[in-house]
């Protein structure tokens, strides 16, 4: 795609995150609802309760299932239940469960892609993440912002929750059919994929597109995050003392001689202005991952390029066999 517009496209959202909502926020470890967390990431297992699935709404192209989320709060009720949005190919013989961006508020993004991999013979399902869409506290301004702020103790929550919730929707999954299952994750949601990947010992073949790899770093120096990160100065936590609170979530700080990079692959953007390039490519470098996409495209309009669905197929067919 051309350079000058996808850098355009990217710049003009993250302007517009930047002055419609971010800049209208602040948030502070000082006064959250939830406590530290140390052993993030312990008790994972769970089980789904098929009792309280409930199926709420469709559309012509998807379905809407609502399942209850493994981390539940007495705070934010809205974001209890994790909704799934189904939308099923003809003739199916894979499915894909798909984790969005940050912040996001349209799911007509995905459409495009979605329609391609359903004409491959894909499912799709779209999972919202904690705070987002239907889970959005009526108390929030928008979708996300209280998915990632410097309420860090709440971030850390909605972290967790977010993992967990990966875990449900596949056992939701899983009850409704026998076909092998394919974890996609694009940027905040690759993020939280990729974490899932590491925790589920590469159980789970993942696909991650333009993915944050380094949580705390990007934090620091993504110029989205600008507002957050004065914030938490503001606050009293400089990076120094951020740095803990991070450290189980971001998938960089969590790489050892046990990752296997057989089951993940991988698409950057080239013209991407909200994560480096050079972030990709190192951490492609780290994980010694064979199955990257390099496209000319800025971090947003990746959605547009046609081959993307077709790699995202390969990919799982390879890892079906």
């Amino acid at each position: 795609m051309n350079e000058a517009s996808s850098k355009f496209l990217d710049n003009l959202a993250i302007d517009k995150l930047l002055n419609e909502k971010l800049k209208k926020v602040n948030h502070s470890p000082k006064h959250s609802v939830f406590v530290p967390a140390e052993g993030l990431f312990t008790n994972l297992i769970k089980s789904l309760n098929f009792s309280e699935v409930n199926y709420i709404k469709s559309s012509k192209v998807h379905k809407c299932i609502e399942i209850p989320s493994f981390e539940s709060s007495t705070y934010y009720s809205e974001n209890n239940s994790v909704y799934l949005y189904h939308y099923p190919a003809q003739n199916a013989n894979y499915n894909i469960l798909f984790v969005h961006g940050l912040f996001d508020d349209n799911m007509l993004n995905y459409g495009y892609l979605f329609k391609l991999l359903n004409e491959l013979n894909c499912n799709v399902y779209f999972m919202t993440m904690p705070y987002h869409f239907d889970r959005r506290p009526k108390s929030s301004k928008f979708s996300g912002e209280y998915f990632f702020s410097a309420d860090i103790f709440r971030t850390q929550n909605a972290f967790k929750q977010a993992i967990l919730d990966i875990d449900a929707s596949f056992q939701y999954i899983g009850n409704e059919n026998d076909l092998p299952n394919v974890l996609v994750g694009f940027s905040m949601g690759g993020c939280v994929a990729l974490r899932h990947y590491i925790l589920k010992k590469q159980g789970m073949s993942t696909f991650l597109i333009n993915p944050v790899t380094d949580l705390f770093e990007v934090l620091w120096d993504s110029p989205l995050f600008v507002t957050i990160g004065s914030d938490l100065i503001n606050s009293g936590y400089d990076m120094k003392k951020c740095e803990k609170f991070f450290v189980e979530m971001d998938p960089s700080k969590n790489l050892d001689n046990s990752f296997r990079n057989d089951k993940i692959a991988m698409v950057y953007s080239i013209y991407d202005q909200v994560i480096e390039e050079k972030k990709y490519k190192r951490f492609i470098n780290m994980t010694g991952i064979k199955k990257t996409f390099a496209y000319h495209s800025g971090h947003l309009n990746v959605f547009r390029v046609p081959k993307l669905a077709k790699d995202i197929y390969d990919f799982v067919e390879q890892v079906s066999i």
